[in-house]
C-alpha cells in the first residue's frame, strides 16, 4: 500500500547496511517493550545500520545498553506538553538525516517527524482514515489478523517488497544494568526477603482501573502462593494512587511477614532490576507482564475482559499463561465472539464477565506456569 514511491531511496543502494534508522513508539510501557522487535528486526536485517528508537522519557531507561538499539532518544513530558518545544525537538532529531523511519505509533504528533524526514527517507507508518500524508509507505497492521508483535512487524513488508530479506525477530529483551540489579538484592535483602525460597512479584493494581481484578480474589490467590510455594511475595506500583491500593491489599491480609510491599521501584529501570531476582510474576496483565518477560521471568495473569490471550501473550509459551472471561465461560465459541464485539469497557456486562473469572481459575494458571518454571508446589 504505497503512498509515495521513492526509487531512488539511500536504501535502494548496496550501502543498505550503514542505514540510518528511526523507530517511533510512544504511549503505554507494553506497547514500546512489544515495538522495540521492529528494532531487533531492522538490526539483525541491516547488521551496521544505526537503529535508534525514539521514546517517552519514562521508557528509556528500559533499553539503555540494549543488543540491538545503537542510541534512545527520549522525549520528556514538557517537550510533549510544549509545541514549540516539541517543535524544536523533532527538528533536531530529523537533522542526523534517517535513511528509514518506522513509525510505529503513527499519530498526529508522530507524523511530523515522516513530515521533515521524507525528503530522503522512506517512512513507513500505519493506514489510518484521514492520515498518513507524509508515509511514503503506509501499512494496515491489523490485516491478517495476528498477535501485536505480528502486527507490529508487518510495518516492515514495504521494506520485502523493495526487495530486502528482513530478518524477523519476535522475541522482546531487555539489558538491565549489573549495577542496578546489585543495589536492588541489597535492598531486597536489607527489607528481610530469603532468596533460599521462592520469590514471587505479584501485580495486585494497575495504571487503568478497568485493567484491575476484585482485590477479594487477588487476596486469596495471594494466600494460595504464600501456602502452597512457600513464596515470598513483592507487590510495586507506578504511582501513589496504585501504592495506597497495595498498602489496603497488605492490611488486608494482615500484613503477613510474607509479604513486601514497599521495595523501591520507583522507575522501570528498578523494576526490571526487580524481575531479575525473583522467580515468577503474577497477577493483573499489563505493561509490567510484557517487561518480566523480557525479563524472561515467567508470567500467570488474569486478562481484563477485553483483552485476549492470543493478541497479549504471544508467546504461545507454558511459562507464559493467563486466564481470560471466555475459558470459564459456559457460552458457544460464536456467542463469546458475539459477545467481545460488542463488549464496552466499563460497562455493566464487562464487570460481570471480570468477576466470573473465580480464585481458582487463577490458582490452576499460577500451578501450571510454576510447574513448568520448576517451582515445587508445598501443599494445598
Amino acid at each position: 500500500m504505497n503512498a509515495y514511491n521513492h526509487q531512488t531511496s539511500p536504501l535502494n543502494t548496496p550501502t543498505a547496511e550503514t542505514a540510518k534508522i528511526l523507530v517511533i513508539r510512544f504511549m503505554a510501557i507494553g506497547d514500546v517493550v512489544l515495538s522495540s522487535v521492529l528494532c531487533n528486526s531492522l538490526k539483525k536485517t541491516f547488521p551496521k545500520a544505526q537503529v535508534d528508537y525514539l521514546v517517552h522519557e519514562v521508557s528509556a531507561g528500559l533499553f539503555e545498553n540494549h543488543p540491538y538499539i545503537d542510541n534512545v532518544i527520549s522525549l520528556s513530558k514538557e517537550e510533549r506538553k510544549n509545541p514549540f518545544k516539541y517543535w524544536r525537538k523533532i527538528r533536531q532529531i530529523t537533522s542526523a538525516e534517517y535513511d528509514l523511519v518506522v513509525d510505529a505509533q503513527s499519530t498526529n504528533k508522530s507524523e511530523f517527524i515522516a513530515m521533515l524526514a521524507r525528503k530522503r527517507a522512506i517512512c513507513i507508518g500505519r493506514a489510518k482514515k484521514g492520515r498518513g500524508f507524509f508515509y511514503t509507505n503506509k501499512v494496515d497492521a491489523k490485516a491478517g489478523g495476528g498477535n501485536k508483535i505480528t502486527e507490529r512487524l508487518r510495518l516492515l513488508e514495504p521494506l520485502v517488497a523493495i526487495g530486502f530479506d528482513v530478518k524477523r525477530d519476535t522475541d522482546f529483551v531487555l539489558n538491565t544494568a549489573m549495577t542496578l540489579k546489585n543495589e536492588m538484592r541489597v535492598s531486597m535483602e536489607a527489607a528481610g526477603v530469603d532468596f533460599k525460597r521462592p520469590v514471587f512479584l505479584m501485580s495486585v493494581t494497575a495504571k487503568e482501573k478497568n485493567k484491575r481484578w476484585e482485590l477479594s480474589k487477588m487476596q486469596a490467590w495471594a494466600q494460595y502462593a504464600i501456602d502452597a510455594y512457600n513464596a515470598q511475595l513483592v507487590l510495586f506500583s507506578g504511582s501513589d494512587e496504585e501504592q495506597n491500593e497495595v498498602e489496603t491489599f497488605y492490611s488486608a491480609l494482615g500484613e503477613h511477614p510474607d509479604i513486601y510491599p514497599r521495595i523501591n521501584s520507583d522507575s522501570l529501570s528498578k523494576l526490571t532490576a526487580l524481575m531479575s531476582h525473583c522467580d515468577l510474576f503474577f497477577g493483573n496483565e499489563g505493561g509490567p507482564r510484557h517487561l518480566a518477560q523480557a525479563c524472561g521471568l515467567p508470567s500467570a495473569v488474569v486478562l481484563s475482559p477485553r483483552a485476549k490471550k492470543p493478541e497479549w501473550l504471544a508467546s504461545q509459551s507454558a511459562l507464559h499463561q493467563g486466564v481470560e472471561w471466555d475459558d470459564v465461560s459456559e457460552l458457544t465459541k460464536s456467542e463469546q465472539a458475539q459477545v467481545n464485539e460488542s463488549l464496552k469497557v466499563d460497562s455493566d456486562q464487562y464487570w460481570s464477565l471480570y468477576q466470573n473469572i473465580r480464585p481458582e481459575h487463577a490458582i490452576e494458571v499460577l500451578d501450571s506456569v510454576a510447574k513448568a518454571a520448576g517451582i515445587p508446589i508445598r501443599s494445598v
